[in-house]
């Protein structure tokens, strides 16, 4: 009897509190055999509902605006029910901290003034302002994630780096670029101000990377993004299981957080490791 399944790994989704979510279709990462109709609920690891402000409609649409103080990162257990068969997966949900009131209060204001200037063709407000608001811990994660790299290196090669070759790996993203400097892999994004790219995409690029590394047997260390890292320990995991060898990393122990990324990949079967 075919079921429902999982043709794209659903992303982790990151949202603020008292921000709107755009509207986020999972009908694009869970399909139905033929043209059965899916119906979908969900609800958190622990069987408790969605936070507060988020809903799922039945249809697979996830939105809504997390209630204040619902910040933390929670695990969505989402079901896609056919007429003849049943599907779960996970994923996650990042709650982050809302802007201050004084903040939320500035920057409304200075949409509305650019939008303003757009419509009559005036000069765009200046932004000395904005440029002096104090720099949060929110805002330096975001730097990070948005222009976060990751240096893979063959720890038992002592040669210096070789002049850098641009590699064309297979499942890595278009937004990121990777280069092999004969002793090491490093990963970094195409275009630093780019909007189109996302976390996804380097986690995608990360996974790519582990591939490689293993398909060359090396012996690693990493240097990096924490969540380009978790994601190389955790494709490794899986290549280790499908095919009965392991590589060694050395100077990494994986946190409670990385080893559950990996246990719930390998209980939901939600990853098919690439031949």
């Amino acid at each position: 009897m075919a079921q429902p399944a999982l043709v794209a790994e659903i992303p982790p989704q990151v949202v603020n509190e008292l921000a709107s979510y755009p509207p986020f279709d999972l009908n694009r990462y869970i399909k139905a055999p033929g043209d059965e109709k899916l119906t979908f609920t969900a609800e958190l690891k622990d069987g408790s509902a969605l936070p507060k402000g988020m809903i799922l409609t039945s249809d697979g649409i996830l939105t809504g605006i997390p209630a204040k103080n619902t910040q933390g990162l929670y695990e969505i257990n989402v079901t896609a029910d056919s007429d003849t068969a049943t599907f779960s997966t996970t994923f996650t949900l990042n709650i982050k901290p809302g802007l201050t009131e004084t903040e939320a209060n500035y920057l409304e204001k200075l949409k509305t003034q650019v939008w303003e200037a757009m419509e009559k063709n005036l000069p765009i407000p200046q932004l000395q302002e904005l440029m002096q608001l104090p720099i949060s811990e929110l805002d330096i994660y975001y730097l990070l994630e948005r222009w976060g790299t990751l240096t893979i290196w063959n720890a038992f090669d002592l040669d210096p780096p070789s002049e850098k070759k641009l590699l064309n790996l297979k499942g890595a993203s278009k937004h990121y670029d990777v280069y092999d400097r004969g002793s090491s892999l490093i990963m970094c994004p195409r275009d630093l101000f780019s909007h189109e790219r996302t976390l996804a995409d380097g986690m995608q690029t990360a996974r790519a990377m582990a591939r490689e590394v293993y398909d060359r047997g090396w012996t690693i260390e990493m240097a990096g993004l924490h969540k380009w890292i978790r994601n190389v320990w955790v494709e490794l995991q899986l290549l280790g299981d499908k095919n009965g060898k392991y590589i060694d990393i050395i100077n990494f122990t994986p946190s409670k957080g990385d080893q559950n990324a990996y246990s719930a990949e390998v209980t939901n079967n939600t990853r098919n490791v690439p031949d």
